[in-house]
This record gives C-alpha cells, sequence and structure tokens, in this order.
C-alpha cells in the first residue's frame, strides 16, 4: 500500500478525499494524516515521510509550491488538487504531474492513484515531473509577477505594481500603483525572500519598498523616503546602510 497524507485547508474536502479513497482506493491508498496550513503541512510531510501527498494548491498562509520549495529535494509523488485556469493545467501536463481538478472526479481520482502507483514501483530519489513543473512555473512569473495567496484563491501582481509592502503581524499589506491594497497571509520575511533584492529593499522592520517607486529620498538621523503614491517610509537605523548601497552613486 502507498502511506500517503493530504494538505488541504477547507475541512468539507478533507473529508470528501477521505471517503472516495476509502470507497475506491481502500487497498491502495493508506492514509497517515493531514494538515489544512502551509507549516503543518511541512511538518507532517517530515514526520510521515509519505510516499504520496495530496496536496491542494491553495492553502491557509500560502501555497502548494512554497510548501514543496521547503522540502527539496522531493522524494515523495504528488496529486495537486486544484482549481487553477488553464496556464497552470498546461504546465502540469506538460511534466505529466498528476493533477485533480475540483470537483474531484472519482474516475480521474482512481485513474491518478494508479499512475502513482506504477511510478512509484520503478522511480527513486528526487521527483523530477515536480520539480520542473516548479522551475517552468517560477520562471513563467520570475522577474514579472509573485503569487499572492487571498481568499478563495491565488493572485499573481506585476512587481511593478507594487509600492510597498507593510508588516501587518502575521500578516502584510501590500499598497499597489493603481491606489489598491491587497492583504496577504505571507509574512514580511516572506516576501523579502522571495523578491528580487536589487529592486524591493527592507528598509524597517515594518517596511519593503520597491526603489523604483521611490521619489525621493531624505537623509539625516530620521531619514525616511517619499514614494510615487505620496507616502513617506522611515529609513531604520539597522537597515540604512543596505539600504544606502542600493542607490546610485
Amino acid at each position: 500500500m502507498i502511506k500517503a497524507v493530504h494538505i488541504e485547508d477547507e475541512p468539507g474536502n478533507l473529508k470528501l478525499l477521505q471517503e472516495l479513497l476509502k470507497t475506491h482506493c481502500a487497498t491502495t491508498i493508506f492514509m497517515q494524516g493531514n494538515a489544512r496550513t502551509l507549516k503543518d503541512g511541512v511538518e507532517l510531510i517530515r514526520k510521515v515521510k509519505p510516499e504520496l501527498v495530496f496536496l491542494d494548491i491553495e492553502l491557509n498562509q500560502g501555497n502548494a509550491f512554497e510548501l514543496l520549495e521547503q522540502l527539496k529535494p522531493i522524494s515523495f509523488e504528488v496529486i495537486f488538487i486544484t482549481a487553477f485556469n488553464e496556464y497552470a493545467v498546461r504546465a502540469f501536463r506538460a511534466n505529466a504531474v498528476d493533477y485533480l481538478l475540483k470537483p474531484i472526479s472519482t474516475v480521474e481520482l482512481m485513474e491518478a492513484v494508479e499512475k502513482v502507483q506504477k511510478k512509484i514501483r520503478v522511480q527513486k530519489g528526487a521527483n523530477e515531473p515536480v520539480s520542473n513543473l516548479m522551475k517552468e512555473l517560477n520562471e513563467a512569473f520570475a522577474d514579472k509577477k509573485i503569487s499572492i495567496p487571498v481568499a478563495g484563491g491565488v493572485m499573481f501582481i506585476e512587481l511593478l505594481d507594487i509600492i510597498r509592502i507593510e508588516a501587518n503581524g502575521s500578516y502584510s499589506i501590500l499598497y499597489l500603483a493603481n491606489g489598491k491594497t491587497l492583504t496577504s497571509s505571507k509574512n514580511l520575511k516572506i516576501f523579502e525572500q522571495q523578491l528580487p533584492e536589487a529592486t524591493f529593499v527592507r528598509v524597517h522592520h515594518s517596511w519593503i519598498v520597491n526603489l523604483k517607486k521611490m521619489k525621493k529620498y531624505y537623509p539625516g538621523k530620521n531619514g525616511y523616503m517619499e514614494m510615487e503614491d505620496g507616502s513617506k517610509v522611515m529609513v531604520s537605523v539597522r537597515k540604512k546602510g543596505k539600504f544606502l548601497s542600493f542607490l546610485p552613486d
């Protein structure tokens, strides 16, 4: 039997897959746990070391690709569960990755499990198809867009549209060029790691700014910058040296 876990943030979907597997794949899948957040999912996978992960794309405080980044090299099979649009489905197909579109079809579930069963028999080591998929999706949006988990899905925002990002507890608020704001479940540290450093600089424990959107810098002990949207962002003493290193001579 295949040792599996399920990462999904909707209780109803957790229950549905459990019932489908119990009814149609009871002799194939041995489910060893589930998790509803990115953090808990990472901990569960590291603890259980499953052969197969049923993985929803959209998770609390992140998404499936962020979870997989923390677990590289990927040594397990993945069946993605997604309501994503055609661009993602094409990427899945191109990399021979198993995926299920919501609402889950019993026939497609059984076919995906059977395919995984065959792959596990012959495949050892890193899961190249999943690694290739992640690379393809990352390259498609590199230096262009960033994924923002929001209620009901994931938005892809043009990097050039982001003026600044403010810490708000474990969340972040993105201030966009069109005057709108967007609340993300990613914290500021995650944005700092994901955004291109030459353009997006953390100038304060509460702020990341897009240097291309900076209008003027006012130096001094309490130095600050004025952004294109008229906002003023303080540069902390601890961050000033790094910030100044990115300014043109």
